[in-house]
């Protein structure tokens, strides 16, 4: 029938058609295809942006072409879009491995939760290919960023089991070793690394690794040798810009000038070269030198910009920001698309308005970094800039972020890595900042505010003995700086080195010694006993309008032993008025309430301190030494419990509680307190830093209380009891190596009259002796029973009883000094 013919023919003519469609686009999409990839090949990025989205037009779910597209926008440095495109790829195409593992580096730098999605992607990559070493990096990179430091360890290992012969996962697994201080693991992976892979960059890892050491220069210095020998013709400046500043780190400054003299023999128009040169001289006092130096430079070529920039730095460099942006001016003047003139002004506007309050310029200086990472997000050099703007403006992740991408581009940036290590520090990372300063100053030894921080950090660890060696390195060049002699007579306190300590104080002149500098003077007094010199030290410290809580406490504890308990009160008072809200102020007041008698309202002062500041682990302190003085704890307790029935999720309550059943000892209740104090509130750090002791002490899980540790410490990165906890949970885990470092951070937190640093003290010998250092733990040992036996014996020659874990220290102190 005819009319029955007519649709059917319709239909076979639409399918026609539609297998023609079919078969164009397929050929469009084939041709789009080749083309490219062949530009891909030949690095033509904007050309292959175009035909991998030509092929999305097409069909827009192929994930072979938005992995295209990702590489060539990176190629672009289109960092921000190329990363949507690998998310896209990952989404479209889960086993697409290669762009899961770049979808991961990207992620990376993120924020915690996107650290965490890394380390899903990886994870997901090994479920499939166990064998693959960049997962493993992946993986331990990753679990590093999140601070799960003996996972990572483990990750790198891996990399390194199934890749022996790459010599990316070998560095990274030593670097690694180094950063923890675990010298004996890391050398024979740097020594395995320039056999595999001879090359600059692998001997002069090697000789910074020998550097560290101090005592090992001359085999550093051949191996810095032969890291130039090995250096392609690019790197030349920069493998003797390293042998120069070894030689200047150790003082031998005519063979410095020679090294860098020779590389300017080699290398006469090399610029970074004449910079160090020229830094070098002026670091010697030989000013006009230097000042010829970088002005010959400048004139060599008046087009180029780089000449410059050198003097720009070397201005920054003296303090003279102004003229730093007047010659990043003359550098646009002669290059005025020159990207690095451009972003050297945004950084000089940057840093002169912080410093001058001056918004404005701030807002220039911005607005050129915002411009150039439109166009370039991995711009090394716009990262540092954003860095510093996110660090003034507090956002320390974001400024860790940039500023681990800017390294990643510059390894060899000094600047960067001790940024970098700021912000670490400001994070709480010590170990980590420690790395990084340390870093920056095996690039430039001339980093003299690096130095300062390093030696800040060296004492912050417990570290005293390299905390002096780096504080005076720095009086050396500046034996003006108050604060460094203070930090390095503070350290030499420490050591029991008193009449070190009082010399290094006294040679700060009278009319520049401070607050602090008196204050340091106050506690060296009352370490040798001279109680009048420290009163005398202690009272300059006091500002009225102004009081230290240090400060109070010193001269309270003078007031105490001096019957002088009034003028402490009414110091107190007075401050306490000014700050009723600040709790370490309202234990003061407590104390003095309990000397004065007032029971009563003693332990409301020390209640309220807790209700102020819940995480202050000193004010359960206080509060439990009370309930000890006044010989009625369970009535206390039977107090706290009717009030938790009452207000049952009040997390400061479970606290309080959970504190008071530690001091009886009844430590399975205590934990369940301090579980519920955890749950009702997440931040209590205080609650899951004696949750982790108690775990560890009982013979818990010790995984949980290792996770429990972590985060208190992360909580409360001052807290000396959270870093001996740390310290605890992971000797306890067979991981003597890691305990020591939180171990000796702990030491440096405690006053030196505290009976708690001997128990401190003893958990750090038992992770010497553990770790194979047998004479550290004898030495330590010794150190913590000298002080107990100052404070126990009292000057009647009464002898207080000593609490049972002391038996302990005089035990292993026998048996340690029987095996000789």
């Amino acid at each position: 029938m005819v009319l029955g013919h007519f649709p059917r023919a319709c239909a076979l003519l639409a399918t026609a058609l539609l297998l023609a469609a079919c078969q164009d686009d397929a050929e469009r999409l084939a041709e789009h295809q080749k083309r490219a990839e062949a530009y891909l090949e030949e690095g033509k990025n904007a050309e292959a942006i175009i035909e991998f989205k030509n092929m999305l037009q097409v069909d827009p779910n192929l994930a072979d072409a938005h992995h295209g597209l990702a590489k060539a926008l990176i190629g672009e440095k289109k960092i921000r879009q190329a990363y949507w495109e690998l998310e896209e790829t990952v989404r479209l195409d889960p086993g697409n491995l290669d762009a899961r593992l770049e979808y991961g580096g990207f992620l990376l730098f993120g924020k915690e939760s996107e650290i965490e999605k890394a380390l899903t992607e990886a994870e997901a990559v090994l479920a499939a290919e166990p064998e693959r070493a960049s997962a493993w990096v992946l993986k331990a990179r990753a679990l590093q960023a999140l601070q799960r430091e003996d996972e990572a360890g483990d990750a790198f290992a891996r990399a390194v089991e199934v890749a022996p012969e790459e010599a990316a996962p070998l560095l990274l697994l030593a670097n690694y070793y180094r950063r923890r201080d675990e010298p004996a693991q890391a050398e024979p992976l740097y020594r395995r690394l320039v056999e595999i892979e001879p090359s600059f960059a692998s001997y002069a890892a090697l000789a910074a690794f020998l550097a560290a050491d101090g005592e090992r220069d001359e085999e550093a210095e051949k191996t810095y040798r032969k890291a130039i020998e090995r250096a392609e013709e690019e790197r030349k400046a920069t493998a003797y810009s390293l042998f120069a500043n070894f030689l200047y780190s150790r003082e031998r400054f005519d063979e410095a000038e020679g090294v860098l003299l020779e590389g300017i023999e080699a290398e006469p128009e090399n610029l970074e070269l004449i910079y160090g040169l020229a830094r070098f001289y002026h670091a010697r006092g030989e000013t006009a030198k230097a000042d010829s130096m970088i002005a010959e430079a400048t004139k060599a070529d008046p087009e180029n910009p780089q000449p410059y920039l050198l003097l720009s730095a070397y201005r920054g460099r003296q303090g003279d920001l102004e003229g730093a942006l007047e010659a990043a001016e003359a550098a646009l003047h002669a290059s005025p698309d020159d990207l690095r003139s451009k972003l050297r002004k945004a950084e000089l506007l940057v840093d002169i308005g912080y410093r001058g309050d001056d918004g404005g310029r701030v807002a220039q200086g911005r607005a050129i970094v915002n411009a150039v990472l439109a166009g370039d997000e991995a711009n090394p050099d716009a990262l540092f800039v954003k860095a510093k703007i996110d660090l003034a403006e507090q956002k320390l992740d974001d400024a860790a972020a940039s500023l681990r991408r800017a390294i990643e581009a510059r390894p060899e940036w000094a600047q960067a890595h001790f940024l970098l290590g700021s912000t670490l520090l400001l994070q709480g990372d010590r170990a980590g900042a420690r790395a990084e300063v340390s870093r920056a100053l095996e690039l430039d030894a001339d980093l003299v505010e690096a130095q300062r921080v390093l030696a800040r950090i060296h004492a912050s660890l417990g570290d005293h003995a390299l905390a002096v060696e780096t504080g005076r390195r720095v009086l050396r060049s500046n034996p003006g700086d108050v604060a460094t002699r203070i930090l390095v007579a503070q350290s030499l306190l420490r050591q029991e080195k008193l009449d070190e300590a009082l010399a290094e104080l006294e040679a700060i002149p009278e009319e520049s010694r401070g607050s602090e500098a008196h204050y340091a003077l106050g506690r060296l007094f009352s370490k040798k006993r001279d109680w009048e010199a420290a009163r005398r030290h202690l009272t300059a410290a006091y500002d009225p309008d102004s009081p230290h809580f240090e400060v109070l406490r010193a001269l309270l504890d003078l007031d105490v032993r001096e019957g002088r308990l009034a003028e402490s009160a009414e110091r107190i008072e007075a401050a306490q008025r000014a700050r009723p809200d600040d709790s370490r102020l309202n234990q003061l007041q407590g104390e003095v309430l309990l000397y004065s008698g007032k029971k009563v309202e003693a332990e409301t002062a020390f209640r309220r301190a807790i209700e102020l500041d819940p995480n202050d682990l000193s004010g359960y302190q206080n509060l439990a030494r009370y309930l000890a003085i006044t010989g009625r704890p369970s009535e206390v307790l039977a107090t706290y419990e009717e009030a938790l029935k009452q207000n049952p999720d009040s997390a400061p309550l479970h606290m309080v509680v959970g504190s008071l059943y530690e001091l009886q000892s009844r430590n399975q209740e205590a934990m369940a307190r301090y579980e519920e104090a955890i749950r009702l509130d997440p931040g209590l750090a205080v609650a899951r830093n004696n949750l982790a002791y108690l775990l560890t002490e009982e013979g818990g899980d010790l995984d949980r209380a290792l996770d429990l540790a972590q985060e208190a410490r992360a909580l409360l990165p001052d807290n000396p009891n959270a870093a001996d906890t740390l310290g605890w949970v992971l000797y306890k885990k067979n991981l003597p190596s890691a305990a020591i470092g939180y171990l000796k951070e702990a030491l440096s937190g405690f006053k030196a009259e505290e009976p708690e640093l001997a128990l401190v003290r003893y958990h750090l010998a038992l992770a010497y002796e553990a770790n194979g250092e047998p004479e550290q733990a004898l030495q330590t040992l010794e150190t913590a029973i000298r002080a107990l036996d100052a404070y126990y014996q009292g000057e009647d020659g009464e002898k207080r009883p000593e609490p049972a874990w002391t038996a302990e220290i005089r035990s292993m102190h026998e048996r340690l000094s029987q095996q000789g």
